[in-house]
């Protein structure tokens, strides 16, 4: 009989079960008749349970027991994991022992079970405690394992069957309702990697077929056939549960180029990341861990994972940087082990031992413990990249996690990566938080964000040298915007730029004049492809990553050799995907996961003035009759033509300014303009900046402040604190015209809910103090909050913890003037209540008066106390020139009349409304 050296046994509860909570409720009965088994040994009588748990990574128990012969107290734990203990779990039950002797008896005794074993700090605490207390005991799984020899429950594979002379790894306990049986994979060996399990009882029992078909269920089987020791033929594991092929494995590769964006950048095309670099050294420096790299999709993982392999290499270590999507089997991580270590001994890292084993996780990493490690400290990389893939299987999550704690708590020199996502915006709550944070707890950790503007600025230059000559100042501007410093999406604009000045031989004014949006041009990857072979890629987009035998039986063979060709789709060990994750959520969402991003530089005015006088024209003119009439260059109404692109006003013509058909043919022009440029704002990175920064500062932002945070939008630009403020200014006032912001001098407000935004393009009406283009809600929060401010005033901090309710009846409070800010805090006004404490109506009504419609609406009531809800309405609407839908006349009408009434209004309840046949149907118009 041939055996490896000692490996630690696992520990397998198996039981039947119609569900999950059946199975574990019948492991969790037959680990408790285990545990009373170990006890009896020491003679204990059948012990009671305080606390049992079978969760995914195995079970634990809490026992007390009493000795049937001293009839001392005992209490004992055991926890049976699928990797080592760690060592809290024992110093927790040492101080647990030392609070049952003080409020019981100095003499309980103490019997910690952790299976396999505890790590190696734990094993020090677990003997240091030892040496002290004499009534506390240690057990690990070659204990437990001894104990069972000794009383016979389990044997040695008997020496006389054939199956003695094989190769042996990953011994097992199985444990079962039907009896203890013992079992081990079989090694291949030429490969060393598992080939069938073999699975035996003592020398006076068989293996039932209830524990066979048991042990074909679990995952220690891995889909291998079953072998006893009887001499029937080998059981097959169901195919579905495990694919019988090896796992395959798929090495990322880098781009040959600098723009080619559907590969991760190639060492000799990376650019800069210092910082992320200088940390990959000093990882690679350890000589053994685990690291993650998190950042959102496109930002580089991939890229600075094969610049970390170029770290190893230049140390002259081995490096494997694989991509994980393949990851569908337990075997996969062994499989990856095995090829890396046989290829690292190829170059001299890496010494295997004769007898090793690649059956499992366990013995790969144990196999690697026992190896010769060149004494120059060469590093040894396995890197997964793709990671967040392997998050859609909670097992497979779970073996990376016990790799990422055996490589910590062993010694080996072995450093293990993974490199996953951050933007995933598709988990649900059976998303495997726990192993992912456990994964990331106990590994080093760096954050990669966008490139700097340095970084993009020797981008451009590549750029340059790639298209022979130099870009114009405009051109690298939009470049730097557009971008967001996220390398892929440069590569994907550049390799726009690229096409379209060589080979459409258009010029670089005319692609400054257009939008550089990405969704253009993932429209524009869309634009050629047939019929079948949209609706192709859209199914591997749907199902990614999906059988490509799968994909050529749906759909012909030459469509897929197509979008292959056209590297839209990219085969990945039998499966096709996508060649970018965010392609993917275009294909399936219909719109970029990504918002815009470009700098407003033109005010309102100065747009408006150009776009009067394209109206005056009939919508349409050239670039020279402007020029001449607004008595400016070409190059300005050039600049000032941009920003009616960018939010949807006008069409681009080379050499023309034209308004687009949907608004120049609009019932109400300025209010299609309106509409399209708050659309097109909201879908900003600048207004979301806006927003987050509002919410950090009790709703209002300086310019000042505004301006500072936009250099992090921006992260690609550069330039002066100057500039920075008046593209600041720009977009204030951009967001003030459009009704996402309102501008009070320097300061900016997010508008409360029914703010109705007046003025024109050109100009005109603001905002003013008194509550001009205001609407009310209900008034119980607003006199809620009242009640609130007479105690005690809101300060900044409290404000920004308030529900969104609270916070809008503050603003109400605050348009009205019942409330104002002194140092940031807001307090109830002066002379609001009175004596007793109670609000003044006469000042509420005071207060609703001095509204748009306000006075005339509460003159209405005066004069019909039933007047209805819709004519209340109405009056409001008019004052503030606002087209609202019936419903929203009908409750702002409800809404007053509910202050009135606080105000002390003499109001009853309100007739019905019926329009008149007669009346206008004209809608009210905003201007």
């Amino acid at each position: 009989m041939e055996r490896l050296a000692v490996q630690d046994h696992q520990v397998l509860v198996l039981a039947a079960g119609d569900t999950v909570a059946a199975r574990n409720n019948a492991k969790g009965h037959l680990f408790e008749n285990f545990v009373a088994l170990l006890l009896h040994e020491y003679g204990y009588e059948a012990p009671t349970t305080s606390d049992l748990n079978v969760h995914s990574d195995g079970i634990e128990i809490d026992v007390s027991a009493t000795n049937t012969i001293t009839h001392h107290k005992a209490i004992v734990e055991c926890k049976a994991y699928t990797s080592n203990v760690r060592a809290q779990a024992c110093t927790s039950f040492i101080g647990k022992l030392q609070l049952a002797r003080y409020e019981t008896e100095d003499n309980v005794f103490g019997y910690f079970f952790a299976l396999p074993r505890l790590v190696a700090e734990g094993e020090e605490v677990a003997r240091k405690a030892r040496t002290k207390d004499k009534h506390f005991r240690y057990f690990n799984v070659t204990d437990v394992v001894d104990l069972l020899r000794k009383r016979q429950l389990i044997s040695e594979l008997p020496e006389s069957n054939s199956a003695a002379t094989r190769l042996l790894s990953d011994p097992a306990i199985i444990i079962t309702e039907h009896g203890i049986y013992s079992c081990a994979k079989s090694l291949d060996r030429a490969t060393h990697r598992a080939d069938s399990v073999l699975v035996w009882g003592t020398e006076a029992t068989c293996v039932p077929e209830p524990v066979i078909e048991l042990l074909e269920g679990d995952s220690y089987a891995t889909g291998l056939p079953i072998r006893t020791t009887q001499g029937e033929d080998p059981r097959r594991t169901p195919a579905t549960l495990e694919d019988e092929a090896l796992p395959t494995i798929v090495r990322v590769r880098g781009s040959t180029e600098d723009f080619e964006y559907q590969l991760p950048a190639s060492p000799q095309h990376f650019v800069g990341r210092g910082s992320a670099v200088q940390d990959l050294e000093a990882f690679v420096s350890q000589n053994r861990g685990t690291l993650v790299l998190n950042a959102q999709s496109g930002w580089g993982k991939s890229s600075l994972a094969l610049q970390l392999k170029k770290i190893v290499e230049t140390r002259a270590g081995y490096a494997m940087i694989v991509d994980s999507r393949t990851a569908t089997s337990a075997r996969f991580i062994s499989e990856v082990l095995r090829v890396a270590a046989h290829e690292a001994g190829g170059l001299g890292v890496i010494k295997l031992p004769e007898d090793s084993s690649w059956a499992s996780l366990a013995s790969s990493i144990w196999t690697l413990q026992r190896a010769e490690w060149n004494s120059q400290g060469k590093p040894f990389l396995v890197f997964f990249d793709q990671f967040e893939n392997v998050f859609q299987d909670e097992r497979m999550t779970q073996e990376f996690r016990d790799l990422t704690l055996m490589v910590r708590d062993s010694e080996i020199p072995l450093l293990v990566g993974f490199a996953w996502k951050t933007d995933l915006v598709a988990w649900t709550e059976s998303h495997p938080f726990r192993l992912r944070d456990e994964i990331r707890t106990a590994s080093t950790s760096i954050s990669v964000g966008p490139m700097r503007a340095r970084e993009i600025e020797t981008l451009l230059r590549r750029l340059e040298k790639k298209l022979s000559t130099s870009l114009s100042r405009d051109l690298r501007q939009r470049l730097r915007e557009y971008s967001q410093g996220l390398p892929w999406l440069f590569k994907k604009l550049s390799g726009h730029i690229i096409r379209e000045l060589q080979a459409r031989q258009k010029s670089q004014e005319q692609l400054v004049s257009e939008a550089l949006n990405v969704q253009s041009l993932f429209d524009s990857d869309l634009s050629g492809l047939s019929p079948i072979e949209s609706e192709a890629l859209r199914h591997i987009a749907r199902f990614a990553p999906v059988s490509a035998v799968e994909v050529t039986e749906r759909y012909n063979s030459a469509a897929i050799q197509s979008l292959l060709d056209s590297r839209l789709v990219v085969a990945l060990a039998g499966k096709l995907d996508t060649y970018w994750d965010t392609f993917r959520d275009f294909l399936n969402t219909g719109r970029v996961p990504i918002e815009d991003s470009y700098i407003v530089r033109q005010s309102p005015r100065a747009v408006a003035e150009l776009l009067y006088s394209v109206l005056a024209q009939g919508g349409d003119a050239s670039v020279g009759d402007l020029s001449v009439e607004l008595n400016v260059s070409t190059k300005v109404i050039y600049n000032r033509s941009r920003e009616p692109r960018l939010f949807g006003l006008t069409a681009y013509e080379p050499n023309r300014v034209r308004l687009l058909d949907e608004v120049l043919n609009a019932e109400d022009i300025e209010a299609e303009m309106r509409r399209r440029v708050a659309s097109a704002l909201r879908r900003n990175r600048a207004y979301s900046a806006f927003l987050g920064l509002a919410e950090r500062h009790g709703d209002r932002v300086t310019v000042a402040m505004y301006s500072r945070e936009l250099t992090n939008v921006f992260p690609a630009v550069e330039a002066q604190s100057k500039s920075w403020l008046e593209y600041a200014r720009s977009f204030t006032m951009w967001f003030h015209y459009a009704g996402l912001a309102i501008m009070d001098a320097d300061q900016l407000q997010v508008p409360p809910d029914g703010y109705v935004p007046t003025g024109t393009l050109r100009g005109g009406r603001t905002r003013s103090r008194n509550g001009e283009s205001f609407t009310l809600r209900t008034p119980k929060a607003a006199f809620d909050m009242l009640k609130q401010l007479s105690t005690s005033p809101i300060t900044v901090r409290q404000y920004r913890a308030l529900p969104q309710r609270n916070r809008r009846a503050l603003t109400e409070l605050l348009t009205l003037n019942l409330a104002q800010r002194l140092n940031e805090d807001i307090h109830i006004a002066n002379d609001v209540l009175d004596s007793s404490g109670q609000v003044i109506p006469s000042k509420v009504l005071r207060a609703l008066q001095s509204i748009p419609g306000g006075a005339e609406a509460l003159n209405l009531i005066e004069s019909d106390p039933r007047v209805s809800n819709y004519e209340l309405g109405v009056v409001m609407q008019e004052a503030l020139g606002a087209v609202w839908e019936e419903s929203t006349v009908w409750q702002v009408g409800k809404d007053f009349r509910s202050w009135a009434k606080r105000a002390g209004a003499q109001v009853v309840r309100a007739r019905v409304f019926e329009a008149s046949s007669e009346e206008d149907e004209e809608p009210y118009r905003l201007f």
